[in-house]
């Protein structure tokens, strides 16, 4: 049984911003790429035999940072961050006042609310699944991506729903490691 390695970009202005944000494509700030250097250091003891990233910017450069082996990179679009369709760019307050109808409808059905042009947290989950079903479990497999993938991938291990995806706080460059395989992996450690 390999490890299943999962580490959450660097910030962004964006996210010091709280702003929505998914599809848009920030690169990291100093704080972000300095996170980043502080998740290679940890990762330093933990050896690695494929990466994965989200192709987005704030991933790419985190992965690219932490490939202390100097793997190729296997960029996947699955592992990029959910569409906010409407809601990309704003805050909450923004689209609390131009979106009140959208935002009661979020919160009444969150799994399938697909912010109007983008995709519900239910296809994200579907997608972050199909990535997972591709893994080779056999390897450790190193994967850099986003707060809603990696929420969607530790629901799949933890519950195999999308019932739990609210109940983990992964911050910026957080490590999170299973073990096991696809059908069944146990949390062996967060940094």
């Amino acid at each position: 049984m390999g490890k299943l390695i999962l580490i959450r970009h660097g910030q962004t202005e964006m996210n010091a911003q709280n702003l929505y944000f998914g599809k848009l494509n920030p690169p990291l700030n100093d704080l972000g790429i300095e996170q980043a250097y502080m998740a290679k250091e940890k990762l330093s003891n933990i050896a690695y035999d494929c990466i994965y990233s989200s192709p987005l910017e704030r991933a790419k450069e985190t992965a690219e940072i932490c490939n202390y082996l100097d793997k190729e990179i296997i960029y996947d679009s699955r592992l990029e961050e959910i569409n906010f369709g409407i809601f990309e760019g704003l805050t909450f307050k923004e689209i609390s006042e131009q979106y009140p109808n959208e935002v009661k409808e979020m919160e009444k059905n969150w799994k399938t609310f697909n912010y109007i042009t983008g995709e519900s947290l239910e296809e994200l989950y579907q997608r972050a699944v199909s990535f997972l079903e591709t893994l080779d479990y056999t390897k450790d497999n190193l994967i850099i991506s986003h707060w809603g993938i990696i929420n969607c991938i530790i629901s799949y291990f933890v519950s195999g729903t999308l019932d739990t995806y609210w109940k983990f706080k992964v911050d910026n460059c957080s490590i999170v490691i299973f073990e096991g395989d696809f059908n069944f992996s146990y949390l062996t450690k967060l940094y």
